[in-house]
């Protein structure tokens, strides 16, 4: 890799964030109306699994982006398919390697 691709990559990465997967547990989508608490039976836990650009990563929140933009002046940034999941929910992230075309 020449160093040139490689400070490109790098400033892509730190401007969209790195491209992860994350593996995480979907909390339960809320009961809608009243259910009968001695009914209740709790729901396997669904496994997801999604893929972006890391674009915030703390202990509250890890948000990914589907796709990510400069416009006009390059100092702004748009991003599209966003998606936010707990940290708690979190199971593991994997960085995923980038290649040029």
């Amino acid at each position: 890799m020449s160093l040139e691709r490689a400070l490109d990559e790098n400033r892509i990465c730190a401007r969209f964030g790195r491209i992860v997967r994350i593996d995480w547990i979907q909390p339960r989508e809320p009961y809608g109306g009243w259910t009968d608490a001695a009914h209740l039976e709790p729901e396997p836990v669904q496994t997801c699994t999604s893929v972006g650009r890391l674009v915030r990563d703390d202990d509250c929140v890890k948000i990914l982006a589907a796709s990510a933009m400069i416009v006009g002046d390059e100092e702004r940034i748009m991003l599209s398919g966003i998606i936010e999941i707990p940290a708690r929910c979190v199971v593991r992230i994997v960085r995923l390697e980038e290649r040029g075309a």
